[in-house]
């Protein structure tokens, strides 16, 4: 068994392929033009924008740009906060939410939804009530344009994931969207859900189509389009694949530990990716084949994340200091809507980080400081670069895809016993994260 002073962490480099970023506004300029647009936008109709919590990098920039073009062709840009049980499930903590990603009416110069109005549409696999908030709805609305990120879901695998046709679930739906889709999925898989789902709503609501966001390993956006309304069932299962090739991922497909800084809900939908540790943890959905990681050990909360640990039960170990940022209420609702009480619970907490990790190392089997494969990463999204245990830096030094950039030194423990941040270890080895 290994003893922490025994054990040393060196900073490695993922070496990504570069890529170039779209410019935002011109792209969608040429997009609007490509289908049409501004022939299907008429001076004064009402036309609603979907805005959800992820942390996308391009977001804020994305739905601005929209405002802009739908404001050129004289109509009223509205924008509709789309994301589920989110925010605590209400209005108001859905905008707070978004004023925290930096989106508000003075920001994107736009007129937010502050109301949330659920209606019945339809019926679900013939039997389950199917409800999105009326605000999107002829009446009220003459076009609704998404917006999503296409790639990987945490909660299952499939053809699609996460993308135009989740935000129409989810973020047309709202909370009860959200909530029936978890539940009807116990029983139907997450995919023939969300497509059930998704074709009434798009029938029901005016949706012109959405603009599809694709990143790179960095999490940059490296591809947008604009998909029509009647294109999003045949376009998203190749813009899914697109999404795979450079998702973010670690360079092992086994560790023995893999220590976490932060989790939250604006890093990702379970707080960790799931794709990432290998570890869905949803009893009716296939768990991933890989990685394997014996141990995961979680540190904070992220303070983006407004205090939802969705995510927590996913850990083997984590702090008293997580523990203590929890709201404990807003992650209870998520697990519930989300029909995910596992994903809720508590693993073991220690009082500092030096004692969770040695419960993790207690725990992985017999090894010796020398052959521990051990991992320590900022969260789950940001993995260009790692700090790894001397087995797993001498596997670097071997792998053209991987670059050294500090030999392997004591773990940073501060004067509670706390591992110090990930990004201050990384500028103590003089990189800049």
């Amino acid at each position: 068994m290994s003893d922490l002073s025994d054990l040393r962490l060196g900073l490695v480099k993922q070496i990504f392929p570069e890529t170039r970023r779209p410019d935002v506004p011109q792209r969608l300029r040429e997009e609007f033009a490509r289908a049409g647009l501004a022939q299907k936008i008429r001076p004064g109709q009402r036309v609603v924008i979907t805005s959800g919590s992820r942390g996308i990098e391009s977001m804020n920039e994305v739905v601005k740009s929209l405002v802009g073009l739908v404001g050129e062709l004289g109509a009223k840009p509205l924008i509709l906060p789309a994301m589920g049980s989110h925010g605590g499930g209400t209005p108001q903590g859905q905008l707070e939410v978004l004023a925290h990603l930096g989106q508000t009416p003075g920001s994107m110069g736009a007129q937010f939804i502050t109301d949330y109005r659920p209606r019945i549409i339809g019926q679900v696999f013939g039997y389950l009530p199917l409800s999105v908030d009326s605000n999107v709805l002829p009446g009220n609305a003459d076009h609704v344009i998404l917006v999503g990120r296409v790639k990987e879901h945490t909660e299952f695998i499939g053809p699609i994931e996460s993308g135009l046709l989740k935000m129409a679930v989810v973020g047309l739906g709202r909370v009860e969207g959200a909530t029936m889709m978890h539940q009807a999925a116990v029983r139907h898989t997450y995919y023939e859900t969300i497509k059930a789902m998704a074709r009434i709503i798009l029938d029901a609501a005016p949706v012109l189509g959405g603009v599809a966001l694709v990143e790179d390993h960095r999490n940059f956006l490296r591809h947008l389009e604009f998909v029509p309304a009647g294109e999003i069932f045949a376009r998203e299962p190749a813009l899914l694949q697109e999404s795979q090739r450079t998702k973010p991922r670690l360079p092992w497909d086994r560790l023995d530990v893999l220590l976490v800084d932060e989790l939250g809900k604006d890093i990702s939908g379970a707080g960790l990716d799931t794709k990432v540790i290998g570890r869905i943890m949803n009893i009716y959905e296939k768990e991933p084949e890989r990685p394997r990681i014996t141990r995961v050990v979680t540190f904070r909360v992220s303070p983006k994340g407004g205090g939802n640990a969705l995510g927590l039960g996913l850990n083997d170990y984590v702090t008293r200091e997580l523990l203590e940022s929890v709201d404990r209420a807003m992650t209870d609702l998520n697990s519930t809507v989300a029909v995910s009480p596992e994903k809720g619970r508590c693993p073991l907490v220690r009082d500092n980080a030096r004692l969770a990790i040695q419960g993790a190392l207690d725990t992985v089997g017999p090894h010796t400081p020398g052959d521990l494969e051990m991992a320590w990463i900022k969260n789950t999204k940001d993995l260009e670069f790692l700090a790894v245990s001397p087995a797993l830096y001498e596997k670097a030094r071997a792998d053209p895809n991987l670059a050294c950039l500090s030999e392997p030194r004591p773990i940073p423990f501060d004067h509670k016993d706390d591992l110090v941040h990930f990004v201050d270890f990384a500028a103590a080895s003089g990189v800049n994260i």
